[in-house]
């Protein structure tokens, strides 16, 4: 089901518009990775563009990166390439990507998987078109089980509900040991987040879930031991099949 249009609510692009445009919009664990692994010249993709903010904060800390960004918005694409023109943005869902294997050195994704249930299909399109890693956050809770969806009221500073979307709460083994099952396997899995209280937006029975970022570092054929690095996550992790 596309929620492109939901996205195209104008409560959300009002929103998306004024805000997630500087580095000082980032939440804190944000800023772990992504001024890490940016460097010149480095080919960018952000899944989930929105109107483009992530461009701006990308050459905050590294202003030679070459960024495409992707978005299921119409309405928001057209945004970005209007406030951003020396940037490439393309009118696209997430779950086939239209670029080779292996094309970019950074795969982000910010703010997407908290409302698609099947964030498995876009993260393995993400992991294919990147050639070193992928970056991208997710909201998880230890012992669930099965992937938990419910109802994420679009309003935003809106006075009123303008639609609705899954919003998503994922099981943390789940993801950690779909991630290693990744072909290639991954070289490095490591992550950061802390627990924090759910949007007033998402209708759901939690009162704080993870907000977790995890890094991807692509391995090749070889293949190899994955190092898993997730001690600054608040979760404790079981048995890790690797």
């Amino acid at each position: 089901m596309t929620t492109g249009k939901q996205w195209s609510s104008q409560s959300a692009i009002d929103y998306y518009a004024q805000h997630r445009h500087e580095v000082a919009d980032l939440y804190p664990s944000e800023t772990v990775f992504l001024p890490r692994i940016l460097f010149p010249g480095a080919k960018v993709l952000d899944v989930g563009c929105a109107s483009g903010g992530f461009f701006n904060i990308m050459r905050s800390y590294e202003p030679a990166v070459e960024y495409t960004g992707i978005d299921l918005s119409a309405t928001a694409v057209e945004m970005a390439r209007a406030r951003y023109p020396e940037a490439t943005f393309v009118l696209n869902e997430g779950f086939t990507l239209p670029f080779e294997d292996n094309t970019f050195d950074l795969v982000h994704c910010t703010s997407v998987f908290n409302n698609e249930p099947n964030y498995q299909a876009i993260l393995k399109e993400m992991y294919r078109v990147s050639n070193r890693f992928a970056l991208a956050d997710i909201r998880l809770l230890k012992g669930i089980g099965n992937q938990l969806s419910t109802t994420y009221n679009i309003q935003f500073e809106a006075d009123g509900i303008e639609d609705t979307v899954p919003y998503v709460v994922n099981d943390a083994d789940d993801v950690v040991n779909f991630i290693l099952q990744l072909d290639p396997k991954p070289k490095a899995l490591r992550g950061t987040g802390y627990f924090h209280t759910v949007a007033k937006e998402a209708e759901t029975t939690d009162s704080e879930i993870c907000m977790t970022i995890l890094l991807l570092e692509k391995g090749n054929a070889t293949g190899g031991q994955t190092v898993v690095d997730l001690g600054d996550l608040p979760i404790e992790f079981s048995a890790i099949q690797s």
